[in-house]
């Protein structure tokens, strides 16, 4: 009875057991302890007096049973956990060889230790309540104890050999055991145990201690290895085989960190990539998952795909998103309590004991740990699901372009597919930062809103009201955005079209003066349309800040009023301090929701393009049908049945019609015909990439096919040979010299091992086609398509190739070959001949029946001007080894055939009956061997760049600045932003941050006003200026906002763009010759967008952020200067830590965004060679080629984005300690009776808790502005490139009339295309008089081309000068220079846009003078025939004009010039025989009689009519004079004319 009598009249616990340890001096037993209990009045299972509490009432402590609820917690967690895990290890892990080292043994040794003590501890348990031992929970936990640690023995038995890192489970296991031990071992120092029952304490406090050895042992000390382990890939990443706490920390990304702060980082310093996160098996799982749409749905959804391939991790990312979001609004009800604590020590109040702060404060911190580790594994799936993602998008979308259709491919220009994998990729991966935010953030307001009501009762409504009404106004905003976002996506396309165009087409814009004209156009884009737009965004986006800034203050300035006008508690500092914390955490959701809706939209809008992309039409799978090769020479390889084909299926257009056509085996079959009529048309058709509209074509064997225009990887040369085959040293040197390589790769810098520029540009265009045909003949393919492959080489070039490629002893001789050509002397090595006009086969047949029956063809052979008998002509040529005589047919065969052609029996097969032309070819028959095909070894091109520093053909490498930004590079952007702008601006932050903290002071007055007085006074009075404060820091915002958009940043990116853009201009050509294009554009697309909208946008968050997080500190300081002792360490580990992550991050942004430019350089390239690809059917070699190089760019950005998880979780540690000391600090003041203010506490602890988010903030916001200013950076570089020389010398302009008479003299003229090469023209002395036509002939790479570059200045001379009517060029500006000169370039370069934009970008001539332009070009009928005459679109890089018409698009231009001297480079080298001849007449016509004309001939015969020739031969002048002089001389001309058969046409 003494005992229930006692516990009626219990007095409150004694204050000196709340202290931190719970130790006290005095012994005396207050309550039961531990070992203590009674058998009868007991609560079930707990047989001590004390009960199940859970808190005593006698001291400030956990009653024993319930202390050991939480032992027993741990307990079961390491049985059933950890059983799992032993099934795991034994049924998933293999076993390994690994030896026992003392550390195995010796954390077995102590689990057993640990063990026993436990049961030490038992036995006394069952001494001590003899009556009830069984009955009690007590004991049962230490029974729960010990059968967890066999378990926990068990794993870490297991572990040793099949795992490489501890075991999570037990990692966790031990922490939690010790975590509760802990606070147990408190429980029992303030029982007093060790006063009462020694040898119990000391048995708890050894395993106690032994628990802390396990769990270092265990975490800390890296496990041996085994053998097989240690020789595994050392590049593999550590994220494999790291700890649980490793990963939740990110430690395992600290050896890179470490590596890069010591040193710069390189590509080799890169971890490989997880086999998951391989784009080989993304990539996989999305096709699969695409197809399964495709099957399965009428309208198959993008949405569905990427969800089925990739949601797991990224739902097993929401678990922790949800731990995270709640453990936030934890922190506002500690808030309370830790208020709470502070005011029960003001006069008058029952002060609480110190381990109740204590607590409170641990627990603030623990939360404050636990959510950081949360969040960022939540961070860490988004991200890795962004990145598969765009790894696998990449390569669909590379994958698909391959297989697109012409129909396909018309909609969708090379840029807007490039744009489909770098932006709206892009946009995919950006959603998946937000998408969680969808439900993440309704979640957060709902819980704000329950935490709100908790404290505030239903004023919250008036916030929620408050709230509701915003958000359509935010909507509103939002949709504003899109719209105006949607626009300039649009500009953007048309700016990056328009800049590409110029890039490709800089030479021809060089050569025309155009220069001014198109810069007119960029700007026009970038200022008239971009730059508006992109200030109607800055204005709406300032609009946007002032709504979000506003909406938590309107929401809390509601509540409050509401609150204190509705309800008569006090608004005290208990209230306002939480309800302030939850409203800045209200502001994290509202703020994200419109940014999570824009990135739904933009994502949306994505896959809708995306959609289209992948749903657009593929190749025809039955255009072709594909059947094995054929083995007797004779036997039919190709055949198409009634073919009608078409470039576009949807148009009613066809491109050939009713063709029925066959090829046999060693057959060479010429298709000739005019320019426009179909021939490549035709070649496409049997490759299958015309849509089939009725017919049949099938094809034995492989493909190899030449296009018309070659088509050049960016790799060396022999790399474009062997093109993925492998290498065969015999074939590839019979290879090289067939196709007249040997002499070029004498020439080329570095032989085959050169670099070809981007699309060729190290190459004239006769090594280009010579170089795509050894591509050809080296593949050993069983049909050679050969689309006029000898128009771009010279006459004795074309003979060499005929005889050793094509003609009957060439090395194809066996193969079936079809060729598309212009070239007169292979007709007569032809077995067949078609003629194709306006799509229909006009005439076929062999040379000789052709010939005899006077038809088309035969006219064009006369037309030719070649017609002695082909005999003569062959039999006087010395060197042609073949000659296949029609003479050797027997006269009846012969006149057969005369008659048979003169009845136009013209669809004749050729007549085999007495094996004319295969017989005699018995020898020959014998086939190469098929090509096989190299093992993939990794892209071509990447370790070569450090392996040989020699090679002189090398493209300049992208220049990546290591090491820190320069600080001029800032100040440089301060400037051309406006400082006097930027001065304004940081008043404005300084001033809103300032009414911020001025409007918490105000509301802490208020709310110790209120405490003090038990009611609300004055409430107009607080509320109004508390409403001042607020409205003013937002318009101070605004304004802020507005004058950094509108003032600094766009005026910024303005001027940069204008000076890149003029530099770019200016450049000379050289620098386009070793820069890929892809690079220029970088710069002008992503640099650019950069400076654009993100560098503004990042500049603002860190100043704002910096601004915070020095006020914040400040507001503590305030409250415990002790904190001030704090900062100086803080910040010094701040700044390391900052410093360590910078470094790296900095070189990782750099390697990812270096690696990102050749994804696309490769993209780009292989969309100009999809027929090539496809041809030879090499999809699988070039989507692993793009596989390999998208790998590349994720080893970069894997670690980059894992960087900042490791600084984000470092930071918002130190964030923690800042809470954590804040707490502690203000409860040690207090308790030592400092009388701190509850509302001062309150101030301070509201602004803690924000402040991990700044210094996150700050850092990211640092290492964003350091990776974009690089943008200024190279933007800045790019516009202090070295120019040509001037475009107008004022003091030295020429004459108005000038060049009046046109002469040219060359005096000892020497160049070389840029520093460091040899000459290519070298002592050239020339002397054309005035009306003069001069033809240039030579042998390929003999300089000719470089003569016209001479010229026109493009490159500048290294000796010697020219002058034109005696006007030395090189004293005049290059504009004068080049608007007078006119030219008929190589390739000619047609624009995007209309017919007379391309004629008269300048708009300075009038309609009449085009039409009569067009007219004398042969155009007009053509153009007048499509529909809008002059205003007629002209595709990219003209693709609706064949080629021959873009011929006569350059000789139009030519016409429009005044000039007196024209210069045709090879210009008719396209051109059929007929367009050549009309072209010819034309030059000849009254027209150019008064002009100087030099020609660059490749046909010997359009210069025979020449005043005077010049022969150049290595860059030197070997003859020059009138043709019959140089005939009669014998000399090179003479061996020229001789191999083209024409010396009777001089004589």
């Amino acid at each position: 009875m003494a005992i229930s009598s006692r516990s009626h009249a219990r007095p409150p616990p004694l204050l000196s057991t709340g202290s931190f340890s719970g130790f006290r001096s005095t012994i005396q037993q207050l309550g039961y302890g531990y070992l203590s209990s009674v058998k009868e009045d007991g609560q079930p299972l707990c047989g001590n007096a004390e009960g199940w509490g859970p808190l005593s009432k006698e001291r400030y402590d956990f009653t024993p049973c319930f202390m050991d609820v939480w032992v027993s917690t741990v307990a079961v967690y390491g049985i059933l956990f950890g059983a799992v895990a032993v099934w795991w290890l034994v049924r998933r892990k293999t076993r390994a060889v690994v030896e026992r080292d003392w550390c195995f043994w010796c954390k077995h040794a102590i689990i057993v230790a640990i063990a026993a003590a436990v049961v030490l501890q038992l036995v006394f348990q069952i001494l001590n309540y003899p009556e009830v031992w069984a009955g009690d929970f007590r004991f049962w936990t230490s029974v729960l104890t010990v059968l967890s640690l066999g378990v926990i023995f068990a794993i870490q038995w297991l572990e040793h050999t099949r795992l490489r890192n501890p075991n999570g489970v037990v990692l966790f296991y031990w922490l939690f055991l010790l975590i509760a031990w802990s606070v147990k071992l408190r429980s029992l120092i303030s029982q007093q145990i060790y006063a009462i029952h020694l040898p119990f304490f000391v048995a708890y406090c050894v395993g106690f201690a032994l628990a802390w050895v396990e769990f270092g042992l265990e975490w800390l000390v890296p496990k041996k290895k085994s053998a097989y382990q240690a020789l595994e890939d050392e590049d593999e990443c550590p994220v494999e085989y790291a700890t649980v706490f490793s990963i939740l920390t990110f430690s395992w990304m600290t050896p890179m960190m470490r590596h890069g702060y010591k040193k710069y980082l390189i590509e080799d310093d890169l971890w490989n990539l997880a086999k998951r996160d391989t784009t080989k098996s993304t990539g996989d799982a999305f096709q699969k998952a695409w197809d399964h749409e495709l099957e399965n749905r009428k309208h198959p959804s993008l949405w569905m795909a990427i969800f089925r391939a990739f949601s797991g991790p990224y739902f097993r990312g929401a678990l922790f998103k949800t731990v995270s979001d709640t453990l936030a609004f934890v922190q506002p009800q500690l808030l309370r309590l830790l208020i709470k604590f502070v005011t029960s020590y003001n006069k008058g109040e029952e002060a609480q004991p110190v381990i109740k702060g204590a607590a409170i404060a641990l627990a603030m911190f623990a939360v404050s740990v636990g959510q950081t580790m949360a969040l960022h594994q939540y961070f860490q799936r988004a991200f890795e699901t962004g990145m598969r993602i765009k790894t696998a998008l990449t390569s669909a979308i590379y994958g698909k372009s391959l297989k697109l259709s012409n129909e396909g491919r018309a909609s969708k220009s090379t840029g807007d597919i490039v744009n489909y994998m770098a932006v709206d990729t892009q946009r995919l991966q950006d959603l998946t930062q937000y998408g969680q935010q969808l439900w993440s953030a309704p979640y957060q307001i709902v819980l704000c809103m329950l935490s709100l009501y908790q404290l505030v009762g239903l004023s919250m409504l008036a916030g929620v009201g408050a709230m509701i009404l915003m958000i359509p106004i935010n909507g509103l905003i939002a949709r504003l955005m899109k719209t105006l976002q949607k626009k300039q996506m649009k500009n953007k396309d048309s700016r990056t079209r328009l800049i590409a165009e110029i890039i490709n087409n800089m030479k021809s814009i060089k050569l025309y003066a155009w220069g001014s004209a198109f810069m007119q156009k960029l700007n026009y884009v970038r200022n008239d349309l971009e730059l508006k737009t992109l200030r109607k965004i800055g204005a709406a986006q300032s609009v946007a800040n002032f709504t979000w800034s506003t909406t938590p203050f309107l929401v809390s300035c509601s509540t409050f009023t509401v609150f204190v006008l509705t309800s008569d508690t006090p608004l005290t500092t208990d209230i306002v301090f939480p309800a302030l914390t939850l409203f800045n955490l209200l502001t994290f959701p509202l703020a994200i929701l419109p940014m999570v809706i824009t990135s739904i939209i933009e994502a949306s809008v994505a896959v809708g393009r995306l959609t289209a992309f992948f749903t657009a039409e593929e190749l025809q799978p039955d255009a072709v049908i594909l059947r094995g090769a054929v083995d007797e020479q004779g036997d039919e390889s190709i055949s198409v049945k009634d073919g009608t084909f078409s470039w576009d299926r949807y148009a009613n257009r066809n491109a050939l019609e009713d063709i029925n056509f066959t090829a046999a085996k060693g057959e060479l079959t010429c298709i000739v015909g005019r320019v426009g009529a179909g021939k490549s048309s035709f070649l496409q058709a049997i490759l299958g990439d015309l849509w089939k509209v009725k017919g049949q074509v099938v094809i034995h064997g492989a493909t190899a096919y030449v296009a018309q225009q070659p088509w050049v990887m960016n790799a060396s040369v022999k790399d474009n040979i062997l093109f993925g085959h492998r290498y065969d040293s015999m074939f590839y040197e019979q290879t090289v010299k067939a196709c007249a390589l040997l002499e070029d790769f004498a020439q080329l810098p570095d032989g085959d091992e050169t670099e070809v520029g981007e699309r060729g540009i190290s190459l004239s265009g006769g090594q280009k086609a010579r170089l795509t045909l050894a591509r050809a003949v080296y593949a050993r393919a069983d049909i050679y398509l050969l689309d006029d492959c000898l128009s771009a080489v010279d006459q004795h070039v074309g003979r060499h190739l005929i005889d050793n490629v094509f003609g009957p002893k060439g090395l194809l001789n066996g193969k079936t070959r079809v060729l598309a050509t212009n070239s007169i002397p292979v007709l007569m090595e032809a077995d067949y001949i078609c003629m194709i006009r306006e799509g229909k086969i006009i005439e076929r047949g062999t040379y000789s029946q052709l010939m005899a029956m006077k038809g088309e063809i035969s006219s064009l052979i006369k037309t030719a001007g070649n017609q002695e008998s082909p005999l003569e002509s062959e039999a006087s040529s010395s060197n042609s080894s073949t000659i296949i005589e029609p003479e050797q047919l027997d006269d009846a065969e012969k006149e057969d055939e005369m008659e048979e052609a003169q009845e136009r029996l013209t669809q004749l097969q050729p007549i085999r009956s007495s094996g004319y032309g295969v017989k005699k070819r018995k020898g020959s028959t014998t086939t190469l061997r098929r090509a096989s095909t190299a093992s993939f070894k990794g892209p071509r091109g990447k370790l070569r760049d450090e392996e040989e520093p020699s090679s002189r053909s090398k493209q300049s490498k992208e220049f990546s600045e290591q090491g820190k930004v320069k600080w001029d590079v800032y100040l440089e952007y301060a400037k051309t932003s406006n400082l006097f702008a930027v001065m304004i601006y940081g008043l404005m932050l300084i001033g809103g941050q300032t009414a911020q903290i001025g409007g918490s002071v105000w509301l802490k007055q208020w709310a110790e006003a209120n405490g003090e007085e038990g009611k609300n006074p004055n409430v107009g009075k607080y509320i109004g200026i508390y409403f001042a404060f607020g409205i003013g820091s937002a318009s101070l915002v605004v304004v802020q906002t507005l004058i950094l958009w509108i003032f600094c940043s766009i005026e910024a990116s303005r001027k940069l763009h204008e000076r890149m853009a003029f530099a770019i201009f200016r450049s000379p050509m050289s620098f386009f010759e070793t820069t890929p294009a892809g690079r220029i554009l970088n710069r002008f697309s992503s640099d650019i967008y950069r400076v654009d909208e993100v560098l503004a946008r990042t500049f603002n968050m860190l100043f704002v952020n910096s601004a915070r997080a020095i006020f914040t500190l400040a507001v503590i300081s305030t409250s415990t200067p002790v904190f001030i002792a704090l900062i100086v360490p803080l910040a010094g580990v701040y700044y390391w830590v900052q410093r360590y992550y910078l470094r790296t991050s900095r070189e990782l942004k750099r390697l990812d965004s270096v690696s990102r430019s050749p994804i696309y350089a490769h993209f780009q390239e292989s969309l100009g060679g999809i027929t090539t690809i496809r041809a030879y059917r090499q999809q699988a070699r070039f989507a692993k080629e793009n596989e390999w190089r998208v790998d590349a760019n994720l080893r970069a950005y894997f670690p980059s984005i894992n960087a900042n998880r490791w600084l984000a979780v470092r930071l918002e540690f130190l964030g923690s300690i800042i809470i954590l000391s804040a707490a502690g600090f203000a409860i040690i003041s207090v308790s030592t009776g400092s009388g701190l203010s509850a509302g001062l506490v309150g101030l301070a602890m509201s602004y803690a808790l924000q402040i991990t988010q700044s210094l996150n903030w700050i850092v990211r916001q640092t290492v964003e502005v350091e990776t974009n200013i690089v943008s200024v950076e190279r933007v800045l570089e790019y516009a202090r490139l070295p120019s040509e020389a001037p475009e107008v010398i004022h003091r030295n302009r020429p004459p108005i009339s000038w060049p009046a008479s046109g002469a040219v003299n060359f005096n000892n003229y020497s160049t070389r295309y840029r520093e460091g090469l040899d000459l290519v023209l070298k002592g050239i002395n020339l002397d054309i008089k005035p009306h003069e036509k001069i033809g240039v002939v030579g042998r390929t790479g003999a300089g000719k081309s470089s003569l016209t570059l001479a010229l026109f200045r493009i490159i500048e001379p290294s000796e010697g000068n020219i002058s034109i009517d005696a006007l030395n060029t090189s004293t005049i500006g290059l504009l004068d220079l080049r608007r007078r000169l006119a030219i008929i370039p190589q390739d000619a370069a047609l624009f995007e846009g209309t017919i007379r934009d391309n004629l008269d970008p300048g708009h300075v001539h009038d309609d009449t003078e085009l039409w009569s332009v067009l007219e004398h070009a042969r155009l007009k009928d053509h153009v007048a025939s499509m529909d809008g005459g002059l205003e007629t679109k002209i595709q990219e890089g003209g693709s609706n004009l064949s080629q021959g018409q873009r011929q006569l698009v350059s000789l139009a231009r030519a016409l429009l010039a005044p000039s007196n001297i024209l210069v045709l480079d090879e210009a008719t080298a396209a051109v059929d025989v007929e367009t050549d001849a009309l072209l010819q007449n034309t030059l000849r016509s009254p027209l150019f009689s008064k002009r100087t004309i030099i020609t660059i001939a490749h046909r010997i015969n359009t210069i025979l009519d020449s005043d005077r020739i010049v022969v150049l031969e290595q860059g030197r002048v070997v003859e020059f004079d009138s043709p019959k002089a140089l005939v009669e001389r014998k000399g090179l001309f003479y061996k020229l004319v001789r191999e083209a058969g024409l010396v009777d046409g001089v004589k």
